[in-house]
């Protein structure tokens, strides 16, 4: 588990941007990525023609209710049944759980490839930021 000291704003800022870089050089499909930081929204970006609005949302809700990255939800989706009926939560893969001090600090959402993919870079940026305080 990657367990940040403290996680900032400019840190949120460089993966947002790494998540969008990423996407342009390996040519995927085009993403929205959103941060939060404590309820504080610190990123967001959608690339043209998208609007993630709600799929962004619906991945934060479940991490933010959960504690758990949304593909885990997914791939335990028997255990959360209770939300795959709600408007406001989307049981798919894409959002990553930001922890300091083991807590929930914050969320990383990525929506708009496969969920697989989704939470690939979402995971891939997350553990880029992590290795850039950790060496």
């Amino acid at each position: 588990m990657m367990n940040f000291n403290e996680f900032l704003h400019v840190q949120a800022l460089e993966m947002g941007l790494e998540a969008v870089r990423l996407v342009k050089e390996r040519q995927w499909r085009r993403i929205g990525v959103r941060i939060i930081l404590h309820d504080v929204l610190v990123f967001q970006y959608l690339m043209d023609g998208k609007n993630e609005d709600n799929y962004l949302q619906g991945k934060i809700n479940v991490v933010k209710t959960t504690g758990l990255s949304s593909d885990e939800v997914y791939n335990r989706r028997a255990e959360f049944e209770h939300l795959l009926d709600k408007a406001e939560y989307c049981v798919s893969g894409g959002a990553v759980p930001i922890i300091v001090k083991g807590e929930v600090y914050g969320v990383i959402a990525i929506s708009g490839m496969t969920q697989e993919k989704d939470h690939e870079l979402a995971m891939e940026v997350l553990k880029n930021a992590y290795e850039r305080v950790s060496a």
